[in-house]
């Protein structure tokens, strides 16, 4: 919320009180989402009112996230690329405008130590939740090792199940991700065998609204992506009170807060624009890239028709972080 000060003018002898304008009434902005580490700058932005004049107001949802983005029931979501993917192709106008996150090490293969590469998965039954990226990280993995989802049995799960499952002996591995993993991995059987961090990009949260929003408020966008770079700095810059601050929005504690931190990573600027744009030079995979990928495994699975096709213009719009200096 601005300030203004008075300004006082003299007149002759006379001296006149002139009242500044209004200060600009707020406009929050609702976004969907569940609980997730990768949103910390966006919960110390909320906190330190970073974001002026457009608050965020979190909705948190466990499941109908993307349904409430294209009902218009909220302003804005976290989508993962194959949902932007899947809206497109279903003639909703959703747009991905600021990339949030990216997976580094928060999602994984988690196994026995008897398997001991991805090529040791082939005829193996494997449960994950076959709605997320997980999926598209074992499709990856597979892919490095000349094999694909062909060659495994997926079985669909929901990924805190998928613990029980491997612990349970029921399966000998299994995909699934923070806090998940590390149930798994605390048992000396068991090991991660493939993590996201192998695969910086692909992964990703990212901020989407409905272009209807963004016409509606211009200046929404700008505010929001200049107050989550400012809540990026202020974790670097002020670590305890921030995973305060982060442990609080989730629930847990600013320890447990801070350690999970370590598994995700939020691009910087030049990051952001580069996963936009491909302008750049970072080893991580552009969102060009991360279409690709998605929309092959979307076609083997049968979510895409071989005569559809996508293209990152219908499902970004890069302006607003290449606009940022």
């Amino acid at each position: 919320m601005k300030s203004y000060k008075l300004v006082i003018a003299a007149l002759a002898t006379t001296t006149t009180v002139l009242a500044a304008p209004a200060a600009r009434a707020a406009t929050p902005v609702t976004f969907a989402m569940n609980a997730w580490i990768g949103f910390a700058p966006l919960f110390v932005a909320a906190d330190k009112k970073f974001f002026g004049a457009y608050p965020i107001r979190f909705v948190h949802m466990e499941t109908g996230i993307n349904a409430a983005v294209v009902s218009g029931s909220v302003d804005s979501a976290d989508l993962s690329m194959n949902q932007v993917i899947g809206d497109h192709l279903k003639g909703f106008d959703i747009k991905i405008v600021m990339p949030i996150d990216y997976s580094n090490g928060a999602d994984a293969i988690v196994a026995r130590k008897s398997i001991t590469s991805v090529a040791d998965l082939r005829g193996k039954t494997i449960p994950l939740d076959t709605t997320s990226y997980s999926e598209l990280l074992l499709a990856y993995a597979l892919h490095q090792a000349k094999l694909t989802l062909a060659d495994v049995k997926s079985t669909n799960m929901p990924a805190s199940d998928v613990p029980a499952a491997l612990l349970g002996g029921h399966a000998v591995a299994g995909v699934t991700w923070a806090p998940h993993i590390s149930m798994v991995t605390g048992n000396p059987k068991f090991h991660a065998l493939f993590t996201s961090a192998a695969a910086p990009g692909l992964i990703t949260d990212n901020f989407a609204v409905k272009t209807s929003f963004l016409k509606a408020h211009p200046d929404a966008m700008p505010a929001i992506i200049k107050g989550f770079l400012e809540g990026e700095d202020y974790i670097k810059s002020h670590p305890a009170e921030s995973y305060g601050i982060i442990g609080k929005a989730l629930g847990i504690s600013p320890a447990d807060a801070s350690s999970q931190y370590k598994l995700v990573i939020n691009p910087n600027l030049p990051e952001m624009k580069y996963m936009m744009t491909g302008s750049g030079h970072f080893k991580i995979i552009p969102y060009k890239s991360n279409v690709a990928l998605v929309t092959k495994l979307m076609r083997l699975q049968g979510e895409i028709k071989s005569n559809q096709s996508v293209t990152e213009p219908d499902l970004f719009d890069a302006k607003y972080i290449s606009a940022m200096k």
